[in-house]
Parts: structure tokens; sequence; C-alpha cells
């Protein structure tokens, strides 16, 4: 996902271009499949270099949490990220090169990006039932014929509570 901005990188500050983003699957990770990625970025020619900052969409396939199907997820981020020509010793956080031809590379910040917007507990489905804990079948496809767990004879007293 390199692009050539050598124009811009002459250019006065302020100058800016768009570019639209169509590219194959990145790759993120082996266990993580990834689709196409989508989007624009705009690159902005700041002080000591390239401002990159878009808003790109792919799908990801992930497996669901309760039910353990797979299925596609789509995932919309934003990035925003400085690109410099040469790194100083005061650059307090992570840093990413202009190449010395004007190519910048959006790959990085894109898989970082990828990562952080992945749900913490892919559902395949808000009222996913899950899999039944009892004979593992799957909720959302069948009806499960196990009986209720029976309540142990020592909370039975709890339960006239309720």
């Amino acid at each position: 996902m390199r692009y050539r901005l050598s124009r811009l990188v002459a250019a006065p500050l302020g100058t800016h271009t768009t570019l639209n983003v169509q590219e194959e699957a990145p790759i993120v990770d082996d266990d993580l499949e990834v689709g196409p990625l989508q989007g624009k970025v705009q690159f902005t020619r700041v002080n000591r270099g390239i401002y990159a900052q878009g808003h790109l969409q792919t799908k990801v396939y992930l497996t669901c949490v309760r039910c353990l199907e797979p299925f596609s997820y789509l995932l919309d981020f934003e990035i925003a990220e400085r690109y410099v020509f040469s790194p100083q010793v005061d650059d307090e956080e992570p840093v990413y090169l202009v190449a010395p031809d004007g190519m910048v590379d959006i790959a990085g910040p894109t898989r970082e990006q990828i990562w952080v917007s992945l749900p913490l507990q892919p559902l395949c489905r808000p009222d996913c039932k899950g899999l039944c804990a009892q004979c593992g079948i799957n909720l959302n496809h069948e009806t499960c014929t196990c009986q209720e767990e029976s309540i142990d004879s020592r909370f039975a007293i709890l339960e006239e509570l309720l």
C-alpha cells in the first residue's frame, strides 16, 4: 500500500491531495483473514513531513464467541498518521518515514487500526443463542432437548425465595 507523493514532498506547507484506496486484502496476521481494502486517504504537506488522514473499510472473517460459527464483519476505521522526512531525537511517538523517492507506505498504520478496531467479543449477530452447555448443539439452528440442570439439594431452599 505504497503511494508516490513526490509532488507533495516539494509542495508548500498545507498542500494536500486525496487518493482513492482500492487494495487487495492486506496481510495482518496468519490467523486473521481480511478482505479487500477501500476508502479515501488525504495526504497533507506539514512541517517536517506528510500527514495522512483517511477513512478505510474492509471485511474481516471472524468466529462467533457464542456459537463458534464463522462470519464476516464489516470494519470501518480511520487512520491518522504523520510521516517524517527524517526522524528526530525528540520524536515521542513511533515514526513512519517518507522514503527518499517520495513513497509513503500506509500498510503499518492500516494493520494497527484493523487490530484495534476488531470487536473483543465477536458475535455473528447480537441475538446469538450460542451452544447448549450440555450437548453442544447450535441453538441458532436447532432446538435442544436436554433437561434443565437439576438444582443442588443444598441450595433448594434458595429456590423458594425466587
